[in-house]
């Protein structure tokens, strides 16, 4: 039941901020984001979860200082995987222990295979590589144990980066 309202109160967070970025004037978001924050802060309370919102971005903050970050057009922090600087930013979501998904539009495959060139080059190990009709995988992991995923949609020209530290 918690989880069905966490997950309602996540659809409200979305649409209070979809609705805020060109329809209402900042303050208006402020306070927006303010009141989101305080519901689904107390839909957490057992939890000891804190929330802020910034613009785009949501960030939930556990008890014992682990984090999780969604939306944002920004490439995360993180030191293992190499930036990927074409396409458009959708979202980025990373957490306290360098785990990151990233998805950006408008990514022509010549630059997704570039990439994919990197890719493969610093994630070696434990590899899959496939090439369907509609999309491309691969998926490496390197010697330090942190795992990647990368897939291209070719019709759509989406661009899906999921990164995973070691366990």
């Amino acid at each position: 039941m918690k989880k069905a309202t966490v997950a309602l109160l996540l659809i409200l967070l979305t649409c209070t901020l979809t609705a805020g970025c060109g329809i209402k004037s900042k303050i208006e978001q402020k306070i927006g984001e303010k009141i989101v924050e305080k519901v689904v802060e107390g839909a957490l309370s057992s939890e000891d979860a804190k929330v802020d919102i910034d613009g785009g971005k949501i960030t939930f903050k556990g008890k014992e200082g682990e984090s999780i970050t969604f939306g944002g057009g920004e490439w995360p922090d993180v030191d293992y995987l190499p930036e990927f600087k074409k396409g458009q930013i959708l979202t980025s979501t990373n957490d306290s222990k360098g785990n990151v998904m990233i998805v950006l539009e408008e990514v022509e495959q010549k630059d997704f295979e570039d990439y994919k060139t990197v890719i493969k080059k610093n994630f070696p190990e434990q590899t899959y590589d496939v090439q369907a009709e509609e999309y491309i995988i691969y998926e490496g992991k390197n010697s330090k144990g942190q795992k990647v995923v990368i897939q291209y949609y070719l019709e759509d020209k989406n661009l899906t980066i999921i990164g995973k530290t070691s366990d």
